[in-house]
């Protein structure tokens, strides 16, 4: 995978996309490495230096700090604070706080449903984070408000998966 960035190995969102794929390769050492090499090119502030070291905490088991580099990302952009948002959302699960997920991304929902309320991978946590809180008719209840909010917001093809209805 490394031969990839011979042909621009100066290039911070290449070395990126390679460091994220050892992430999802269980590769933290090598992936640690790429991030080095873009710290090195970018500067300590930078957007792009911000996630990665996100990642990396993720992927180190520190939720904490993971969630705080998340909370630092989102930005005047909606889709940089959708993304960056849903992340620090998922560490709050991790750090034994599903209810605070569950506010923060309906919060998020509601304060941009196009970009938030649309995306599958967002309305999935939220889903699972109704699983954890709640059981029986409540959990139906939320699921199915939630389902009504979304295909008001969402295209035809939003995956209903994404519900986790059984």
């Amino acid at each position: 995978m490394d031969h990839i960035v011979t042909e621009s190995p100066n290039d911070p969102r290449l070395l990126s996309a390679v460091a994220r794929l050892h992430l999802q390769l269980g590769s933290i050492r090598q992936a640690e490495l790429q991030f080095m090499r873009i710290e090195q090119l970018v500067p300590s502030d930078d957007k792009l230096a911000r996630m990665n070291r996100a990642l990396y905490a993720v992927a180190s088991g520190k939720y904490e700090a993971a969630r705080e580099l998340f909370n630092s990302v989102a930005g005047d952009a909606i889709e940089d604070r959708v993304c960056a948002a849903n992340n620090a959302c998922v560490c709050d699960v991790y750090l034994g706080h599903p209810q605070r997920m569950l506010d923060a991304l309906q919060k998020l929902m509601v304060a941009a449903p196009r970009a938030a309320g649309a995306s599958e991978e967002l309305v999935f946590n939220y889903c699972t984070g109704l699983d954890l809180q709640y059981d029986g008719q409540k959990l139906r209840e939320e699921k199915a408000r939630k389902m009504v909010d979304v295909a008001m917001w969402a295209g035809d093809g939003f995956n209903t998966a994404s519900f986790k209805l059984q």
